[in-house]
């Protein structure tokens, strides 16, 4: 059977879209790995797809390799012969490089591929085609060789490599006679130095920057340092990749300007005796997320992949990635404290911040900016009835909506803090959390909250469910709810009793 005839017939699809491609970290032959995916279709087999980025052989490092593996746990028979074609696609869902369909013999914990898929060099002459956006979508379609697929299956799925920016200004004073310059970069999340920068000055002839790894689950990192002039031209002074796994902690790279040539031209590069340079670095961890998004049967591919052309589809994927987008140059400017001109001061901890994004986003913080001459003239905004972390999970939220890991008690306190700004959207989403983990543990405590932030909806709630299991009544936090909250208790049993 030649391969025309079999893309004719019915086949599985199964889509793999990879954010932050350029990200990844892995050595020669190491691979980066799809979610697992059944093919129902075929056998009820599982199955991954798998990356090389920088090639499978370790001789060299030119090509990128592709792989289907059939998983260990696979249902089916032991060995199963399938024709399967490999492909990157563009933003538009067109198909801008595939090796073929093949014909393959697959036992269990096999997989079959193409070691030399491509050149990595296309990646850079034509980057905008293979890696929109920095995304690359790959997709492997699957026929049976004995008998066919009655009915169309495609699944989609999403691998995000997460990746932290950092841009900022560093400065050297006294130049001619500093030996040695340091800066920490630190995370966001805890605020503790990932990777320690130095700069070494100590010979004229010489230059250089060592990077001290601190957290080492680091994979990956990109630096791009330019040199400012008394004009604030910019003229390249580093540009460097390192995946750390392939290097000590402690790394030291020669810099472009000598310490002598700079002195040379003080003038035009130390005014003052002060080197500033403009510094851009970005790194990644690894994988934040990797799931199955979306599962579509029975209907035409040319209609349900994501990325085809049919107008409405188009227009709406164009929305999600502005969106998305969006969502990332907010996040940016927060994680980077770009340009912020007020500080959310908390007992312990001060957060960068910008009025005019505070503003849109709670109407509380618009009076505080546009009414109240204390806060607009002051350079912080006093919250200390907020702890460090509801306040930074509220920060992230009023940036990007989105909330990471919510768990009972932050729930609670974004809850709180949610109402005080009156930023509804969050409000929402924390009560709706609530209402789903609802438990006899938990029950009467949020009925507490509901009742003190005059929440009849979220209230009534937690009446409902106290009143449907009894065996909450029988309970010692029953007894010291009844102590210290006399009234809640007697509305209760008023409706226990009107029930």
């Amino acid at each position: 059977m030649d391969s025309q005839s079999i893309s004719e017939n019915k086949c599985f699809s199964f889509t793999w879209i990879i954010e932050n491609f350029s990200f990844c970290w892995q050595k020669v032959g190491e691979r980066i790995s799809s979610p697992a995916f059944t093919v129902d279709t075929i056998e009820s087999s599982k199955w991954k797809l798998m990356l090389c980025p920088n090639g499978e052989l370790s001789e060299k490092n030119d090509s990128i390799s592709f792989y289907l593996k059939r998983e260990k746990d696979s249902k089916g028979p032991t060995g199963l012969i399938i024709f399967f074609e490999l492909s990157f696609l563009a933003a538009d869902g067109s198909v801008v490089l595939s090796n073929g369909i093949v014909e393959y013999y697959f036992e269990r914990g096999t997989g079959g591929g193409f070691p030399n898929f491509m050149k990595k060099e296309l990646f850079q002459h034509e980057r905008q085609k293979f890696l929109p956006a920095d995304i690359l979508t790959a997709r492997c379609r699957m026929w049976k060789k004995f008998g066919q697929i009655i009915e169309e299956r495609q699944c989609f799925a999403r691998t995000r490599i997460g990746v932290e920016r950092r841009s900022f200004v560093w400065t050297v004073p006294r130049f001619s006679t500093c030996e040695e310059s340091t800066l920490n970069i630190k995370s966001i999340l805890n605020d503790e130095p990932v990777m320690t920068l130095k700069i070494f000055l100590l010979s004229t002839a010489l230059t250089h920057l060592q990077v001290i790894l601190k957290d080492k689950e680091l994979k990956y990192s990109t630096f791009h340092f330019q040199l400012l002039d008394t004009s604030r031209n910019r003229v390249e002074f580093l540009n460097l990749k390192i995946i750390f796994a392939e290097h000590e902690d402690n790394l030291l790279y020669p810099l472009s300007i000598s310490k002598g040539k700079l002195m040379k031209n003080k003038r035009l590069y130390l005014p003052n005796d002060i080197l500033t340079l403009h510094c851009e670095c970005t790194f990644t961890d690894g994988i934040v997320s990797e799931r199955i998004e979306k599962i579509c049967q029975g209907c035409p591919s040319l209609i349900q992949e994501e990325n085809l052309a049919c107008n409405n589809l188009k227009s709406k994927n164009t929305s999600l990635d502005l969106t998305r987008i969006l969502q990332e140059n907010l996040e940016s400017l927060y994680k980077e404290n770009l340009l912020c001109d007020t500080k959310l001061k908390t007992k312990a901890r001060s957060f960068p911040a910008h009025k005019c994004i505070l503003s849109g986003r709670s109407p509380v913080f618009k009076a505080m900016f546009i009414n109240d001459m204390r806060e607009r003239n002051s350079e912080c905004v006093n919250i200390e009835d907020l702890d460090d972390d509801t306040v930074q999970t509220m920060l992230l939220y009023i940036y990007t909506a989105t909330v990471p890991d919510l768990q009972w008690g932050s729930a609670c306190n974004l809850y709180t803090a949610a109402d005080k700004y009156e930023i509804l959207t969050l409000k929402y989403k924390c009560s709706s959390f609530l209402k789903d983990n609802l438990s006899p543990e938990n029950a009467c405590d949020l009925l507490i909250l509901a009742d003190r932030h005059h929440d009849e909806d979220l209230k009534s709630k937690a009446e409902k469910f106290i009143l449907n299991d009894e065996e909450i009544f029988d309970t010692n936090r029953w007894k010291l709810f009844m102590k210290t909250n006399l009234q809640l208790a007697a509305d209760l049993m008023y409706l226990k009793c009107k029930k």
